[in-house]
């Protein structure tokens, strides 16, 4: 058993009654909506309890298909796909599109990284299949109501997914040129817009920041939204998404009795299969579901079953710190005065465990300035840690859901 399990348990053993949307039994092939909080934090501990090179805990595996995997959801394909249980944590770590001084509008709550009340993480059930020259995710998630997309509804949103793709950098100092390991149409300069200069903080093996990328470091979405047809975007940090006109990309969405089963196809070329890395995120439009009011997940490495993932995803996903002296060491430097819920100093970091993974958080406490969130300043101070330190303040935050 892990420490971090262990410290988890000592810590949550009093459980909460509160409902989630999160674990359920298994409907028409996916996780059903409607059961209890403490079946969501049985199936966190049990993605926390697998070491940090098992494919449960940061990987999500990718079956061979003979051919273009199956568009149909509920074609029997899907069945023998590898399956993973992926959770999604309500978005608090930007405002989301409100100003600090309209956080008194009637979704500010929300908008300004605190969840509505009553938000809780779900699980996104996760398939993934490759042939025939393209990748195919089918993503199943519980959704109480149909929310279709409407031009003439402007008040009111669609029911939404998206998968998020990013290489890693390659081994040996500095950044690759903007784009590389990503497709022609996903570089910025392709797609209309100036290729930024690199950052020179940018660490070979890191993963971009999980928010749509960072200057320098694009990323790749597929995105849906229900009644309209499928886009292929790139980003580059935030306000930076654009659509990608020469991306294909193709869907299926059926209507379950307790919520979503989606397909998204498209072209993925090997440098992203080989030494990449996804991310999902999901919309209600029940909650007014847009931008930043989502819930998300942090990256997982792209692995062909029973293969481990690339060496520089291994080292970015190592986990070995004592979350109990993580929590101290917390303390003692006074972290909560910044990143306490509703303080706005520093990113609230209620679900960090859940939104990054273990290479970013390193990055962020060894190089604060590295990557700024925006809407925060670069005030944290480089804390004077011991490697073994940082590991320890790593695995304490990787226990915040």
């Amino acid at each position: 058993m892990s420490r971090a399990l262990v410290w988890l348990l000592s810590k949550d053993a009093g459980g909460d009654a509160g409902a989630t949307q999160a674990g359920g039994a298994r409907r028409g092939g996916f996780i059903s909506a409607g059961a209890t909080r403490g079946r969501a934090l049985v199936w966190l501990l049990l993605l926390l309890a697998a070491p940090a090179w098992a494919a449960s805990a940061w990987t999500i595996p990718v079956g061979e298909s003979a051919g273009p995997p199956p568009l149909d959801p509920l074609d029997a394909a899907w069945t023998g796909a590898p399956a993973a249980a992926v959770p999604l944590y309500p978005q608090a770590t930007t405002a989301g599109g409100l100003s600090r001084a309209a956080e008194s509008l009637r979704f500010s709550a929300y908008e300004s990284g605190v969840p509505l009340a009553g938000a809780s993480p779900l699980l996104q059930e996760a398939r993934v299949l490759r042939g025939g020259g393209k990748l195919a995710l089918r993503l199943a998630w519980p959704d109480a109501t149909a929310d279709l997309a409407d031009a003439k509804a402007t008040d009111r949103f669609a029911d939404a997914a998206a998968v998020q793709f990013a290489p890693a950098e390659p081994a040996g100092p500095g950044c690759a040129p903007v784009g590389a390991g990503l497709p022609a149409i996903a570089r910025p300069e392709i797609a209309g817009k100036p290729a930024p200069t690199a950052a020179p903080t940018c660490r070979a093996g890191t993963l971009p920041y999980v928010g749509m990328g960072e200057p320098g470091r694009p990323v790749r979405v597929w995105l849906w939204r229900a009644g309209r047809p499928a886009e292929g975007l790139a980003a580059q940090g935030f306000g930076s998404l654009s659509q990608q006109p020469n991306e294909s990309v193709e869907t299926q969405a059926r209507r379950t009795a307790t919520g979503w089963v989606v397909v998204l196809r498209g072209e993925l070329n090997a440098t992203d299969m080989a030494a990449g890395a996804i991310a999902f995120a999901a919309w209600d439009g029940a909650e007014d579901g847009r931008a930043g009011r989502k819930r998300l997940s942090a990256w997982r490495a792209l692995t062909k079953p029973g293969v481990e993932p690339d060496a520089r995803l291994l080292e970015e996903m190592r986990v070995t710190g004592d979350p109990a002296r993580g929590a101290r060491l917390y303390t003692e430097h006074g972290c909560a005065a910044c990143h306490a819920p509703g303080v706005w100093i520093g990113p609230d970091l209620t679900h960090a465990g859940g939104i990054h993974w273990p290479g970013y958080l390193r990055r962020a406490i060894r190089e604060p300035a590295a990557f700024l969130v925006p809407g925060y300043a670069a005030i944290m101070p480089a804390l004077p840690l011991r490697p073994e330190e940082v590991d320890d303040l790593v695995a304490y935050l990787l226990t915040l859901h």
